[in-house]
């Protein structure tokens, strides 16, 4: 069960790493090429289908990966697990293990190597994250959605976060998931370590 204090840790971490990184517009994702894109590191504010292209980047490197790899996802409701059911049903048995956050208002995917975290009653919900993690894998997209303002025309999800290859961030962000979830989440090992 999560305590507030490790919650708070989360929000004031992602807070802390946001301005490090360089600002981008959803156009770079266009303009780079997938290669370049596995390299890039940035921040931005970006759609749900941005926010996807990069999801389906990190996933497809862990399942893809040579070496164990763990796979830490939050799609924040088990509704929007719906049009990942195939994907996910075809990559979780390539994985070391996939950790699935979401509040669960909808059916619970029978994949296989799966652990479920329930996120009801928890501001981590409001996180959109995705944290491919192995000996020699590291890749991370964690964003906070964002509320459109009072009388914006706009009505659409936007999320603000960071995109990154740094394995540090990985690895803390993963220690502060641990927290969160001792129970449920196992502590990383240290980047340094195989």
């Amino acid at each position: 069960m999560q305590t507030q204090d490790a919650v708070s840790l989360f929000i004031q971490f992602f807070n802390k790493a946001l301005p490090v990184f360089s600002p981008q517009s959803e156009a770079a994702l266009g303009e780079l090429k997938p290669e370049q894109l596995r390299q890039a590191q940035f921040r931005y504010i970006f759609s749900v289908e941005a926010m996807t292209s990069i999801s389906h980047l990190i996933e497809d490197a862990a399942a893809q990966s040579l070496r164990p790899a763990q796979l830490h996802v939050c799609f924040q409701y088990l509704s929007r697990v719906r049009d990942q059911r195939q994907r996910y049903q075809e990559i979780t048995p390539r994985l070391q293990g996939l950790w699935l956050y979401a509040v669960a208002d909808a059916e619970l995917p029978g994949w296989p190597n799966t652990t479920f975290i329930e996120l009801a009653n928890s501001p981590l919900v409001n996180y959109w994250f995705v944290v491919a993690y192995g000996t020699g894998l590291s890749m991370t997209l964690v964003a906070e959605e964002k509320v459109p303002s009072q009388g914006s025309p706009v009505a659409k999800r936007v999320y603000e976060g960071l995109y990154t290859f740094d394995e540090q961030l990985a690895y803390k962000l993963l220690n502060l998931l641990h927290l969160n979830f001792p129970g449920q989440v196992p502590p990383p090992l240290p980047p340094e370590l195989p």
